[in-house]
């Protein structure tokens, strides 16, 4: 396995170097090549906040919680460091992915050799899933997007080794164990508020299985179950209370609005391969592709003989193992019913499916693992660190290539060309626009209420036309405005660029 060795070892420089590569360079690539678009809009709610406007948008005039709050806290630290200064505040913010990474990577091996801790290559099989995740081109570009979705993996990896705690888990529980991984599930809840799915399933399999991972629900279990998830509640109560009575509902205007944008079991068609893209680990699947019928059902297959080979190895493992499987399955059931039948915005199905990546991970390299010990020759194992070595690197490699491109930044070099800082400029999207230009109001009520009642109600031409709006900004689809009667009458049609894909509206005279 010296070929194994040596290509985790390259792995895990990969994954470093990929990551680190942003924060050593110019300001064209440091602020294009991992910052998204939603991460940009928690960019600037942190650096509202750390000017002291609150989580807001628009200048501080738009209050907000369209945000996951830890790490938008945590990011406004980064912008008062530097007194609000964007690009020094921007470097700060991917240091800081960055050593969550490394963090995240910790707390994987150290779940996988406690998961595998009665494997013959424990160690090496640990290692091994370490750093295929690490390397990932997908991971690398969700963990350092600007978003909260690198501090929630570490958080639930956190949860998962807590939980899975030796030499039985499911052990009857002390009141300080049921309080503590409480505690840790109310920091996951801060760091995004759909770790509600891994509450359910882990005050589930507490309930339900007694020890030995058997079934065997007893009022005791029922009780520890009830202070964990009591205690994960409490702790995220007050950002929940804030909500309600601040925007009338406990759930993020950025999930309201999310959510609105389809229908019921819109995402269906493009969940498989969000998921499936984890399990098979090293291979990427095309987004012009992902609807494909082949493709679905090949993504079918792949979870499913997934599913089924996890349970089969739960079978026939120690306790660690079967509660390890049975909390697995119930939180990826949860995320994949949620984001499969009630929500929008398909394109973000693969981000919030990679807390399973992780575990998808440990499953990929035992299999792996169990493939090589078949075969005495050191070929079969040269060629699979080959193969793994050579993917990730090409995927890295394409980060790398496209990292001075952005999907927005067109809009924003427009805005700042053409329009005074004094302006208001309207969009649908405002996340890299409104971080650069201070007065952008969100048109697509992410993280504007107004605009979301405005979407709901089928008034946007109204709410655009009382707004202070001198600009509209955005994607060359924005022309289409032009045919929108109280639009047309208000605004003028300067710029429609398919090739530039930008579009702009400028308000007639008063």
């Amino acid at each position: 396995m010296i070929a194994l060795r040596a290509a985790i070892g390259a792995l895990f420089s990969i994954g470093l170097v990929s990551r680190a590569i942003p924060l050593f360079a110019d300001e064209t690539r440091l602020l294009r090549q991992f910052p998204t678009e939603d991460g940009y809009l928690m960019l600037t709610i942190a650096r509202n906040f750390a000017l002291g406007h609150g989580f807001s948008t628009a200048a501080g005039t738009l209050p907000t919680n369209g945000t996951q709050p830890l790490m938008s806290a945590v990011y406004a630290g980064c912008f008062a460091l530097f007194d609000g200064e964007r690009v020094a505040g921007v470097r700060a913010v991917l240091a800081i992915q960055l050593v969550l990474a490394l963090v995240g990577a910790v707390l994987l091996f150290l779940l996988s050799r406690r998961v595998l801790a009665n494997h013959p290559r424990g160690n090496l099989v640990a290692a091994l899933a370490t750093a295929v995740w690490f390397a990932s081109g997908i991971g690398v570009k969700h963990g350092m997007n600007c978003l909260e979705t690198g501090a929630f993996a570490a958080c639930v990896l956190w949860f998962v080794h807590a939980f899975l705690a030796p030499p039985d888990p499911l052990s009857p529980w002390s009141p300080r164990r049921a309080l503590f991984l409480g505690a840790v599930l109310g920091l996951t809840l801060w760091a995004r508020v759909d770790a509600v799915f891994l509450v359910l399933a882990a005050c589930l399999v507490r309930f339900l299985l007694g020890p030995g991972a058997r079934l065997a629900p007893t009022r005791a279990q029922f009780g520890a179950a009830c202070v964990m998830g009591a205690t994960a509640v409490t702790i995220i109560a007050p950002w929940l209370v804030h909500n309600y009575l601040g925007f009338g509902s406990i759930v993020p205007v950025s999930g309201r609005a999310e959510a609105g944008f389809g229908s019921f079991a819109s995402n269906l068609a493009h969940l498989p391969v969000a998921i499936a893209e984890y399990v098979v680990a090293v291979i990427p699947v095309p987004a012009s592709v992902e609807t494909h019928p082949a493709v679905i059902a090949g993504s079918v297959v792949v979870i499913v003989a997934a599913g089924a080979l996890a349970v089969r190895i739960a079978h026939r493992a120690d306790a660690r193992v079967r509660t390890f499987v049975v909390l697995l399955l119930l939180y990826a059931g949860g995320l994949a019913l949620y984001y499969g039948f009630f929500f929008g915005v398909p394109f973000f199905l693969s981000r919030y499916m990679f807390p399973l990546a992780a575990f998808a991970a440990i499953l990929w390299a035992a299999v792996v693992d169990a493939l090589l010990a078949r075969r005495p020759s050191r070929w079969p194992a040269v060629a699979v660190a080959g193969v793994t070595l050579a993917l990730l690197l090409v995927a890295n490699w394409r980060i790398y290539r496209d990292g001075r491109r952005h999907m927005h930044f067109q809009v924003v070099e427009w805005v700042q060309a053409h329009v005074p800082r004094e302006a208001w400029v309207g969009a649908v999207q405002t996340g890299t626009l409104g971080f650069f230009h201070d007065r952008a109001i969100n048109l697509d009520g992410k993280v504007n209420p107004a605009a979301h009642a405005a979407v709901r109600e089928h008034r946007i031409p109204e709410y655009v036309v009382s707004q202070p709006i001198e600009y509209l900004a955005d994607w060359a689809g924005l022309a289409e405005w032009a045919h929108i009667p109280l639009i047309a009458t208000h605004f003028e049609l300067v710029v429609a660029d398919p090739e530039a894909d930008l579009a702009v509206f400028r308000r007639r005279p008063r």
